[in-house]
């Protein structure tokens, strides 16, 4: 088996939106542990515990902070037991642990992270608490797919869910990065791939929007790339309630909430995957205390994702 970076992160990814469960729900009906969102709780009970329990025993168990084993988890998915315990050196559900497998082995750096890095991150006493890993660096941002954290801005240590989340690359609270030796090259992102075909660069992006703008809105855009004044005023309320009656401004729209690292499929329909994505982008980015999943030009998120 060729052990490739993008094994692991399209597993991680996949499993965004997954909630901790309740040991009451558990213990009513074991397979709720399967099911993402149903059974939510605060006890820690979850499928990679109970599954790390029995394929590796211990240090793994349930009822307890999960942010490590789910990293595990991850690697064990992609790419078999044997090989996730060599490139994570070790098994470890103790984020100190893990960083220190890491530095034992001089694979932990605090510098020019790289996706796929095990991303660690310090408390505000100084000690490794929280865990996660890279999928993208772009921008002086890193961002990482994380298991026990929340949507909130900064670091979430026990927050009861997988999320994809950002950082500056100078946030005061990135510990460091564990490097597995993966096979082949690890090639960083400047720019997530979103829409098939798509070039993404910042000027195509504005003028797939542009475009989607003057044939759905009549806007009559010049098709410049430029994101101005007159983009932005040309922008319209996006929400669950168009649906897919939009689909190239709404493709354009997820293309854009992509390259900020809120990935979504640019499929031109807004359904419930990309309203999740606009309500993080929204607290996350605009700083919006009560997200409603709502895009508008009055409530700055346009500004905010043109970048003006």
């Amino acid at each position: 088996m060729i052990n490739t970076v993008d094994k692991v992160i399209a597993i991680a990814m996949a499993e965004e939106g997954y909630l901790e469960k309740s040991k009451s729900a558990y213990q009513k009906n074991q397979k709720v542990l399967d099911v993402k969102e149903d059974g939510a709780g605060s006890d820690n009970y979850t499928k990679y515990g109970r599954d790390l329990i029995n394929l590796i025993g211990s240090p793994y168990a349930n009822g307890v902070a999960w942010c490590d084993m789910f990293v595990d988890w991850c690697f064990i998915k992609a790419f078999g037991t044997d090989a996730a315990k060599n490139l994570l050196n070790g098994w470890s559900a103790y984020t100190p642990t893990s960083a220190q497998y890491y530095k034992k082995i001089g694979r932990f750096y605090q510098n020019n992270p790289q996706v796929g890095d095990q991303i660690f991150f310090n408390n505000k006493t100084g000690q490794i608490c929280h865990t996660g890993l890279v999928y993208k660096v772009a921008k002086g941002y890193v961002y990482t797919i994380e298991g026990n954290t929340s949507s909130a801005q900064g670091v979430v240590a026990n927050g009861g869910c997988v999320r994809c989340k950002s950082y500056s690359i100078s946030y005061c609270q990135i510990a460091g990065y564990g490097r597995p030796k993966y096979d082949g090259t690890i090639a960083t992102k400047s720019e997530p791939q979103s829409g098939a075909g798509t070039n993404n660069t910042w000027q195509n992006l504005i003028e797939e929007l542009q475009k989607a703008l003057n044939a759905e809105y009549d806007a009559r855009l010049t098709v410049d790339g430029e994101a101005g004044m007159k983009t932005l005023q040309a922008t319209p309320t996006l929400s669950v309630r168009i649906r897919n009656t939009k689909p190239k401004t709404v493709k354009a729209f997820q293309n854009l909430l992509s390259y900020w690292g809120y990935k979504c499929l640019a499929d031109g329909d807004f359904y419930t995957a990309t309203e999740k994505m606009v309500k993080s982008f929204q607290q996350e980015k605009v700083g919006v205390s009560k997200p409603d999943g709502e895009f508008t030009a009055q409530k700055n998120s346009w500004k905010k994702l043109l970048n003006i």
